[in-house]
């Protein structure tokens, strides 16, 4: 008797099933890393199933990939991941695909981590509730990564190359641009000048532990800055997306920072409309803070108010003016470490 046709569910279990069997019969870390090659994406896939019974076999399925996949020379599909995170809509897809990726980006040589950051940079601003570990992604990907020469057929072509679209490369000249500003604070503060509270933890994934601690892993804080500020002056962005990033890099207090983002700026200033109302509302609200965004720090203010020095469109925020000229005739500003005179807008 002919037996009856499987059901979608059986299917699909059958499918994990097969998977299983195939990675718990290699025998050597060379074997697993050509088997997590070819299946972990697929497998991983099978977590957006409508059946819970098949959702629960893929977790499974991980939990053995997981003890074996603990040698440190063991390679993941790192790029396959990057791309199926992208392209899927399912939470718990991406969740896994993440871990993976988090899991395999160090044990990547350096070419291949230059050569995944165009991968995580591509759709980036489409990251949704995981945007804060990918941004977190690129970050370490950046010492890996060799700028072209400024000005080169390779640096004005960059953008094309990396297929860059404008929604991206606004998203992530803006984030670069935060991320100059964000300073760890100690304790439970989760705000710093220039930034909201949430800003701070999506910079710092939720306080993450030994974050910014090279000896335990983690980044260098200034020197990743120093590199955000560099491919903030690439021929990945243009000029009004990198305008903001820059006028704060030039007002950092490490000089590996502020002399990139000073020569940026003797860049973009020229190209850059300062009678644009939309722009000098962004500055006036980085000058005073905004709802619960500290203002700035003293040294950036004073670079902004050179900006209003500029503009005869500034003048007619009449009721700014007028708090920046109480700024100036009240006592020294306090900033935490900043202790600074303001002036107001010379007219």
């Amino acid at each position: 008797m002919a037996t009856a046709a499987q059901s979608p569910e059986q299917r699909e279990l059958s499918l994990v099933g097969k998977v299983e069997m195939r990675i718990a019969l290699t025998d050597s870390d060379s074997k697993l890393e050509s088997m997590l090659k070819t299946y972990l994406t697929p497998l991983l896939l099978k977590l957006a199933s409508e059946h819970v019974s098949v959702r629960n076999k893929v977790i499974s399925v991980c939990q053995h990939i997981n003890t074996r996949t603990k040698p440190q020379s063991i390679q993941l599909p790192v790029t396959a991941l990057v791309k199926q995170f992208k392209e899927q809509e399912s939470g718990l897809v991406r969740h896994f695909d993440l871990l993976y990726i988090q899991q395999g980006v160090g044990r990547l040589s350096a070419k291949e981590k230059a050569e995944l950051l165009p991968v995580v940079v591509f759709g980036i601003s489409n990251s949704g509730s995981h945007g804060s570990q990918i941004f977190n992604l690129l970050l370490r990907l950046l010492e890996s990564f060799t700028l072209p020469m400024r000005a080169s057929k390779e640096d004005v072509e960059m953008r094309s190359r990396f297929e860059l679209s404008d929604a991206d490369a606004d998203y992530l000249a803006t984030w670069l641009g935060k991320f100059i500003l964000f300073t760890p604070q100690k304790g439970t503060k989760t705000t710093c000048p220039g930034l909201t509270p949430d800003d701070c933890t999506f910079i710092d994934l939720q306080g993450k532990e030994d974050l910014w601690n090279p000896a335990a892993g983690g980044l260098n804080l200034l020197r990743t800055k120093a590199l955000a500020a560099r491919l903030l002056a690439s021929g990945l962005f243009n000029d009004r997306e990198r305008f903001l990033p820059a006028l704060i890099a030039s007002a950092d207090a490490a000089s590996t920072i502020s002399d990139v983002g000073d020569d940026m700026m003797k860049r973009v200033l020229p190209a850059t409309d300062l009678e644009d109302e939309s722009l000098l509302t962004q500055l006036f609200k980085m000058y005073f803070g905004e709802g619960p965004a500290q203002r700035v720090r003293a040294p950036l203010r004073l670079k902004i108010l050179g900006l209003f020095n500029k503009s005869t469109k500034s003048t007619t925020f009449a009721n700014n003016i007028m708090r920046i000229v109480d700024d100036g005739i009240a006592s020294p500003v306090m900033d935490g470490d900043d202790v600074v005179m303001s002036n107001a807008p010379a007219r």
